[in-house]
């Protein structure tokens, strides 16, 4: 019988970090990510800069003068 070869998939959300969940396990994919540390941290990330982007968007209209 041939082994199960065990490979590490790439996060989909974060460079590189590779996946803590193997190709052969038969989850789908949202499945596993939605309680993945690396999916939380990546919405977190992209609520602060969505933040960001707000507040520099709100001064441009405060100020009317682009940067």
């Amino acid at each position: 019988m041939e082994a199960v070869k065990k490979k590490l998939l790439s996060c989909m959300f974060l460079l590189h970090v590779l996946c803590s969940y193997r190709r052969y396990e038969k989850t789908g994919i949202m499945d596993r990510c939605l309680e993945c540390s690396h999916y939380k941290r990546f919405l977190r990330e992209m609520a602060e800069q969505d933040l960001l982007v707000m507040d520099e968007i709100d001064e441009i209209r405060r100020t009317e003068v682009w940067k």
